[in-house]
């Protein structure tokens, strides 16, 4: 259960810094208001997704990959602790998959806190995922001794001696 907090809380990172950027970009300029509405005008399409995203919301794409860049720092301090690193890596890929079906989840006529909530809960889930069923993992066995070379080779001489044979 702890280990799940804390994926949830890694996946939880870069679309909330996102949700961050949309309010500025909402309070600056209607950003966020301006999006939906020439998403939904110009068709769900990937391609108007994106366009319009960079566009009316460039804070919250700063937003979401400065939180990806924070979950990566994060692994990268606690690199030494791997089951850590890899929940680190597990909600970094979580946030990746779950931020398209994020900006089509927002396009969709569904109040504000239920879509951010539904984005979360796809980020949560596909992090969960990837760590239980796809095996991020770190390359800690439970038999160990097992998977340990039972002795380490000595060096080669730097100079041979073929006089000896």
């Amino acid at each position: 259960m702890k280990n799940f907090l804390r994926l949830a809380g890694f996946a939880a990172m870069s679309p909330a810094c996102a949700v961050v950027g949309g309010i500025i970009d909402e309070r600056a300029h209607l950003g966020f208001t301006n999006w939906r509405s020439a998403c939904r005008a110009s068709g769900i399409a990937p391609a108007s997704l994106l366009h319009f995203t960079l566009e009316l919301l460039p804070t919250a794409v700063i937003g979401a990959l400065f939180g990806g860049l924070l979950v990566q720092a994060l692994a990268f301090a606690i690199r030494n602790r791997p089951r850590l690193a890899d929940t680190c890596l597990s909600a970094h890929f979580g946030c990746a998959i779950a931020m398209p079906l994020g900006l089509v989840l927002c396009a969709l006529a569904l109040p504000v806190p239920l879509m951010l909530t539904m984005e979360l809960a796809i980020a949560v889930t596909a992090a969960y995922s990837l760590q239980r069923f796809v095996l991020i993992r770190s390359a800690t066995y439970a038999r160990v001794a097992s998977r340990v070379v039972a002795r380490i080779p000595a060096l080669a001489s730097p100079v041979e001696n073929f006089a000896g044979h």
